[in-house]
């Protein structure tokens, strides 16, 4: 787990480092806003960790499922990866008015990702099978999850990634930064579709609990 963290950490740094040679070397306030939170919600790793010990332990074997992780998967995941972690921030540094304040529009992206982060953690506590690859975990005898966020969109940490996308829009404004956002959006839902379609196919009681669950990532929605 200290591994884990210490790898949060270092990809949070490297976005940060990402921003600033973009930049410049330059950071305003929303930058400045931004980092602060980004690096203090790995905190919610931490209360995970500690609440939902099972299913970290799962997200951490990522490197035993890589022989049984669908292709389309990999390559979602990668892009995805690379995508909100690092490229995101270099356009970040080069595109954002680093003079730009922080007002109502930055503030309200900043609780829309605090909430993104809740809605995250929220969901690994109730699912225990939430790995960090999408597969269905026959030698876990894996059941549907249908408490907590899972009773009102079927994909709930994906919906998180979702909220990401519109926060770091707000509070980094920049067109370029909206397309980067909207690709990461596009790769999660993407990932929704095949995954949903995977888990109907493999997964007793996946299609039930679909027909309950009308939602996959946006009540009202899609």
């Amino acid at each position: 787990m200290v591994a884990y963290l210490v790898r949060l950490l270092v990809e949070r740094a490297l976005g940060l480092v990402l921003f600033l040679l973009g930049s410049g070397w330059v950071v305003g306030p929303r930058g400045v806003l931004w980092f602060v939170v980004y690096f203090a919600a790995v905190g919610s790793v931490i209360w995970v960790y500690r609440t939902a010990p099972k299913t970290m332990q799962a997200r951490l074997s990522i490197a035993e499922t890589k022989d049984v992780t669908p292709a389309w998967d990999k390559i979602l995941l990668a892009v995805f990866w690379l995508l909100s972690y690092f490229v995101v921030y270099w356009v970040a540094g080069k595109s954002c008015e680093p003079a730009l304040p922080i007002d109502a529009v930055a503030v309200i992206g900043v609780v829309v990702y605090l909430l993104s982060c809740i809605l995250t953690a929220w969901s690994l506590s109730e699912n225990e099978y939430a790995e960090a690859v999408s597969r269905v975990q026959g030698e876990r005898g894996q059941r549907v999850c249908s408490s907590g966020p899972y009773a009102f969109v079927r994909h709930p940490m994906y919906s998180a990634i979702v909220m990401w996308c519109v926060a770091v829009v707000m509070v980094l404004p920049s067109v370029w930064v909206a397309l980067v956002s909207g690709a990461v959006a596009a790769v999660i839902v993407a990932r929704t579709a095949l995954e949903d379609a995977m888990l109907a196919r493999e997964l007793p009681g996946y299609s039930e609990y679909r027909a309950r669950v009308r939602w996959r990532l946006v009540p009202f929605l899609w």
